[in-house]
């Protein structure tokens, strides 16, 4: 997709008083729906949907009075995407030691390929746990092997390691393929349906295995008992098995279709008078699904547009009048704000950044996203996702006792803490937050999730709830005036890298 070159500027000239005045529900509501509009096609990347999305962020954050940190000046950072959708595989297994092979049914295992093509034979089919391999051992024992891994690590563990992760390691490792087991067979249809819509991965070798799947409980468990083992057991001790060798090979062949291309990051910039006291960081995925439905010939009138309003156009306008309240003030420290491609499709444009970043990210102090904020009309209890996970909680409570808010002490909105942008800088032992009182309303978040979450009915209507998300905004405005002055935080990153 190619940007359009230059920016149609508003005419609209934001005044220092305008933006010093309190953010209200009718500034956000105006930048959702443009964002979720029909003309922005659900905001999916790689469309003309993105090319409109970016480009309104753009334009938005230049008349805000920000400046463009993205790639040679601009306000853009590529990030190359792959997209992998599943066409025809077969795969047959064998006992090493009597050479019979093993009928799995066709219908509980399914494949993808890394390239558009894979043939291989004679692979060694192992199982893997989450356990390390061994004291002063470097690396997994993998090269050339088609390795079996949960799709859920274990419970009880301390979530250092994730599926991914865990995937990624053993392709380093030289795995040939990682087959992730899932271990309810109640839930197969769902995977396999997802499965078969195809995913996308940052480009690069070392994102996708050459070949990739999922198996089912059932047929793992037949597989197992061919290798003398238990899957049961197998599953219950993965947090304790680094590797186990099935006794087993397998030859497989998957046909795919690739698709290689590039979205984009869009990142501005409020200059700090002193920058190596380190940066600020706000952030939220511009990005969506697009058309997500199937057209019905017996409906062609129907609604097939995912529009993407509580998630994420609500967040793009927070940050969109946060930089705008932000932009005229003098701050010790650079501010960034940064909108993500791809995080529907797995926190890819964070990822992205993470690699390639406009900040070094050592000389970052703190990271705030925004996502999903429209959903509460709380003006006073938020909830903290990143709350125990660095050395700044302190300082948030500072800052939510001088707004007025209250912190959600429950614990139960952590479990969105890996969902979300801010994780992959968590990963990185960046300290970063998401502050909304959308996740702090446990009774509509869950009737959005069960609802309108990832549909066509997320859109502009009576379900968007702006009371608790203009709160939110002017408490990231707290934030951003907080940590950007070295009076009020005059702490450095966790690594101490801002004075270097």
């Amino acid at each position: 997709m190619r940007i359009i070159a230059g920016l149609f500027l508003s005419s609209l000239v934001f005044s220092a008083s305008l933006r010093a005045e309190p953010i209200g529900e009718a500034d956000l509501l105006r930048h959702i729906e443009i964002l979720a509009g029909d003309a922005f096609e659900g905001r999916k990347p790689g469309t003309t949907g993105e090319n409109k999305s970016v480009h309104y962020i753009a334009s938005q954050w230049l008349a805000a009075g920000l400046k463009p940190a993205g790639v040679q000046g601009s306000w853009y950072a590529p990030v190359s995407l792959v997209e992998r959708i599943p066409e025809r595989s077969q795969i047959y297994f064998s006992d090493n030691s009597r050479g019979r092979n093993i009928r799995l049914r066709e219908d509980e295992i399914i494949l993808r390929s890394g390239d558009p093509s894979f043939r291989q034979s004679r692979m060694a089919v192992v199982f893997s746990g989450y356990a390390d391999y061994g004291q002063g051992q470097d690396a997994l024992p993998m090269a050339g092997k088609l390795v079996l891994l949960p799709v859920e690590p274990p419970e009880g563990g301390d979530g250092s390691e994730s599926y991914r992760d865990r995937k990624l390691e053993l392709i380093r490792n030289g795995a040939v393929g990682v087959i992730g087991v899932v271990d309810d067979q109640k839930r197969w249809s769902r995977f396999r349906r997802s499965y078969q819509r195809g995913a996308t991965a940052l480009a690069g070798p070392q994102e996708h295995a050459a070949l990739e799947g999922l198996i089912s409980l059932d047929q793992f468990s037949r597989l197992a008992r061919k290798s003398g083992l238990d899957a049961k057991s197998l599953l219950a001790d993965q947090a304790a098995i680094s590797y186990v060798d099935l006794g087993l090979n397998a030859d497989a062949v998957a046909e795919t279709q690739v698709r290689t291309y590039t979205s984009h990051n869009v990142i501005g910039k409020i200059a700090g008078t002193n920058p190596k006291r380190g940066a600020l960081l706000f952030m939220g995925h511009w990005d969506h699904f697009g058309e997500c439905r199937i057209e019905d010939p017996l409906t062609p009138e129907a609604d097939r547009i995912c529009n993407g309003a509580i998630d994420n156009a609500s967040g793009i306008s927070l940050l969109i009048e946060t930089a705008k309240r932000l932009s005229p003030d003098d701050h010790d420290r650079d501010v960034y704000f940064l909108a993500t491609t791809a995080e529907e499709k797995g926190l890819l444009g964070a990822r992205a950044f993470v690699r390639n970043p406009a900040v070094a990210l050592e000389n970052l102090v703190a990271v705030f996203n925004a996502d999903t904020v429209a959903l509460s009309d709380d003006r006073k209890m938020i909830a903290v996702i990143g709350l125990g996970q660095s050395g700044l909680d302190e300082d948030i409570e500072i800052v939510a006792a001088q707004e007025g808010r209250e912190i959600d002490r429950s614990g139960k909105p952590d479990v969105y803490l890996r969902r979300q942008d801010g994780y992959v800088f968590l990963e990185r032992d960046i300290p970063a937050f998401m502050i909304t009182s959308a996740f702090a309303d446990e009774v509509r978040l869950q009737a959005y999730i069960n609802g309108p979450y990832h549909d066509v009915s997320d859109e502009v209507n009576d379900d968007l709830l702006l009371g608790g998300a203009a709160a939110d905004a002017n408490f990231h405005v707290a934030l951003g005036r907080y940590f950007a002055s070295t009076t009020t935080y005059p702490g450095l990153a966790p690594s101490g890298g801002a004075d270097n």
